[in-house]
């Protein structure tokens, strides 16, 4: 999907509907993480409603979970997606995707 339609989503979702509030707790910051290429790619930080992120569930849904990267999250906060980078994954090399 793209940012456009995921925005339209998340515009519509209503907090009294029991099916959006799925959506309404997955709303965040999300760490891209792909381990097989850790060195030379930074890690990123997307919008919970970016065309790559969906959610945190990602644009190819037919892809096996782990095998090329993970979704981490979702963080309230931007820093709170930052501290883990730094602190849990070890890493400085991270930056915002272009959705934030």
């Amino acid at each position: 999907m793209s940012k456009k339609e995921l925005t339209a989503i998340d515009v519509s979702l209503c907090t009294s509907d029991t099916k959006d509030k799925i959506l309404i707790r997955k709303r965040g910051f999300y760490i891209y993480y792909n381990e097989p290429n850790k060195n030379s790619k930074e890690i990123k930080i997307h919008n919970h409603n970016c065309g790559f992120c969906a959610w945190g569930s990602g644009r190819d849904m037919k892809l096996q979970a782990g095998r090329n990267g993970v979704w981490i999250g979702p963080f309230n906060k931007l820093t709170q997606a930052e501290n883990f980078i730094t602190t849990i994954l070890n890493s400085t090399q991270f930056s915002n995707h272009s959705c934030i």
